[in-house]
């Protein structure tokens, strides 16, 4: 968790706004709910002795990872794989296909 990097994107979305964090070499981030949300589920699995599960489901997350993507220009990229990191966080790794080069014309031999 300590290779992301700062600042953090803030990425509002229809269920909440996230917090999303960009690696700073591989091509992955690291999501997680606000902070008024990450506060609310450490409360509900407190109050509940752990039995509740409140965690934003994993498709919102890679959602919001999706969207931090179309919103920086990398819309092209897709989201490949994730996992749980740590509650609540989440890393979700992305690809992004090749950049296509238009060949330069020479100039004409005089």
């Amino acid at each position: 968790m300590n290779t992301y990097k700062f600042p953090v994107y803030n990425v509002k979305m229809a269920d909440d706004t996230y917090r999303v964090y960009e690696h700073k070499t591989d091509k992955s981030l690291m999501v997680a709910p606000s902070l008024a949300k990450t506060m609310s589920i450490g409360a509900a699995q407190g109050a509940t002795l752990g039995l509740v599960d409140a965690m934003t489901p994993e498709q919102q997350m890679q959602a919001a990872a999706q969207q931090h993507l179309n919103n920086t220009g990398r819309g092209q990229c897709k989201i490949t794989r994730g996992y749980l990191l740590q509650k609540p966080l989440y890393e979700f790794w992305y690809e992004c296909p090749a950049a296509t080069v238009t060949p330069v014309a020479k100039p004409a031999a005089s």
